[in-house]
């Protein structure tokens, strides 16, 4: 007899699951739900939502449930174990409390009303914690732990709480199995469909990062020499990589460069759009053009492009057809804004070196050379997909770079303004070597005592540079320190312990008779001469290097009252 009724029950029992993993399936396919599910930090909002939606479920499965006896036969503990596995400790103990509530209050007299109630409450309490102490891809294995466990504490408080107890023991025969079955497979195969949207979310991540270094390496030669045909390629390069009919880049108020679809009436009436709801774009944030006049596109979707927390322009996607961006798609377009925001810092500096005389030239290039820039970017990329956050840091490490160096090469600046951009410079660097490099900052005496720009960032790039080529050691230190020496001098060193310098090198840039290889030491040198009559002292230690210099407030003030303009590198 039990046997029947228990296969009767299991019967019975799938469909009542059934039900639910349909629900679940159909919103997993909601890209709002998927949102939620896959963010690191769900808001309050969301976790409101989550909670409803799951102790929603168990209210459901309590509904649909099997009468055995007085008792419920359910799918509810399931619901809510998925929901605090899914959604975390509050989405569990809110749609367990929700759910538990409920239970009870349906039948308060029922013979399991009130275990079944504290058991589903429980249930979503441990399923929480679960959450915090598992990872996406084995939250499958928590799910069905925890759904044995649930089952068997609610068939215990069962057998303890309800009366009388041989009415109990056989619900628990009948229905313990059952719930077992059904609850723990359940959970099971929807984690599981939850493991598939995670896969697909490090795939799809995988797939952007990849476009974008894809990207920025194919455009990079092109924005260090920007021309109208220079744009117009890297319109198409991204069209090619995004797949969309058009590429469109613009300023304020005019169009830069298209792929070449649109006719020039169109693209006057397009300026005109632009200009029109330019004010309607907000930072990190896609725009679609609601209104579109008569041109080839149907569909213009933009993402601003940004300089100094300023929008300045935009970068706009075409489609022939009527068309709404996916979620990868959408997040792809914002990185590729911050990407092309980031490579229109070299514009800047090619206009720069237009200008500047041939030294300025040579510098600017032993600063900021294309390998620097494109491992920077490489960098970034990485992150993208790993530390959101970390990425954004790097983003502003870079424009701080490279805003610091568009600066006049003839400015004296602050002591405290050039160890920033040191900072700048390492933020970058250590994202990209980890713990092969690390810095130390002493920083003491008069931060606001002038220098020279661009006088210590060559003496630790100097230090990263052949401390990394090191392979005997693993890792390469460097230390900065900065100290009064009276009231008008404040002395600069640079220490590291990498490979060492040659006794060689240090005699032909004390001498003047430095050439190419080294051109970052030999710059510096020359350009303290200038204005302090003595340049860097150069060091070879057991191990590794030490260089410093003194900044002379004295000789500063003689600089600027004189109106003298140094260069870069003397030639």
């Amino acid at each position: 007899m039990i046997g029947s009724n228990v296969f009767t029950l299991l019967t019975e029992l799938l469909g009542d699951f059934g039900i639910v993993l349909i629900i679940i399936i159909l919103l997993s396919n909601q890209e709002v739900f998927k949102q939620m599910l896959l963010k690191q930090e769900i808001k309050l909002k969301e976790k409101i939502i989550l909670s409803l939606i799951f102790g929603g479920l168990g209210i459901l499965a309590t509904y649909t449930a099997v009468d055995y006896r007085g008792a419920l036969a359910n799918t509810r503990e399931a619901a809510v174990i998925i929901g605090g596995l899914l959604g975390g400790f509050h989405v569990g103990i809110f749609s367990g409390l929700i759910a538990g509530i409920h239970r009870i209050i349906l039948d308060p007299t029922g013979v399991t009303s009130l275990p079944c109630g504290i058991a589903t409450i429980i249930g979503g309490i441990v399923a929480g914690y679960l959450y915090k102490i598992s990872e996406p891809e084995n939250r499958w294995k928590y799910g069905c732990m925890a759904g044995i466990l649930i089952v068997s504490f609610n068939m215990l408080l069962v057998l303890i709480m309800s009366k009388p107890f041989d009415l109990a023991l056989d619900i628990v025969k009948t229905i313990i199995f059952p719930m077992q079955i059904i609850n723990t497979v359940g959970i099971v195969i929807i984690l599981k469909i939850t493991q598939n949207m995670y896969e697909e979310r490090e795939i799809n991540a995988a797939k952007q990062a990849e476009l974008a270094l894809g990207i920025a390496d194919k455009t990079l030669p092109y924005f260090l020499n920007p021309s109208e045909k220079s744009f117009e390629e890297i319109c198409e390069i991204i069209r090619q990589y995004v797949k969309s009919d058009e590429v469109i880049l613009t300023d304020r108020s005019n169009i830069i460069s298209t792929t070449g679809s649109f006719k020039k009436e169109e693209e006057k009436t397009l300026e005109i759009l632009i200009r029109e709801k330019f004010n309607n774009i907000v930072k990190d944030e896609i725009y679609y053009f609601d209104y579109l006049p008569d041109v080839c596109c149907k569909t213009l979707v933009s993402a601003p492009l940004m300089e100094k927390n300023e929008i300045i322009g935009l970068i706009i996607l075409g489609y022939k057809k009527k068309e709404k961006l996916t979620y990868t798609e959408t997040v792809l377009l914002q990185r590729l804004s911050k990407l092309i925001s980031t490579q229109l810092e070299l514009v800047k500096i090619e206009q720069l070196k237009r200008t500047a005389s041939r030294s300025e030239i040579r510098a600017l290039q032993s600063q900021i050379n294309p390998h620097f820039l494109f491992n920077a970017l490489n960098t970034i990329v990485s992150f993208v997909r790993t530390d959101s956050d970390k990425a954004r840091d790097l983003i502003i490490s870079l424009s701080d770079f490279f805003r610091y160096n568009l600066e006049s090469s003839f400015n004296l600046i602050t002591l405290k303004e050039e160890i920033g951009h040191v900072k700048s410079y390492f933020n970058l660097e250590q994202a990209r070597f980890g713990s092969k490099i690390d810095i130390e900052y002493h920083i003491k005496g008069n931060q606001d005592i002038l220098m020279p720009m661009l006088i210590i960032q060559p003496l630790i790039e100097n230090s990263v540079k052949h401390g990394t080529k090191n392979k005997k050691r693993r890792e390469v230190n460097i230390k900065i320190t900065t100290e009064d020496i009276d009231s008008v001098n404040t002395k600069v060193t640079v220490e590291d312990d990498g490979i060492g310098i040659n006794q060689d090198i240090i005699e032909k840039i004390k001498n003047n008779r430095m050439k190419e290889k080294h051109v970052g030491l030999i710059n510096v040198h020359r350009r303290l001469l200038n204005i302090y009559g003595e340049g860097l002292t150069i060091e070879r230690l057991e191990k590794g290097t030490r260089i410093s210099f003194v900044i002379n407030h004295n000789k500063n003030l003689a600089f600027i009252e004189a109106g003298e303009r140094y260069e870069l590198l003397n030639n």
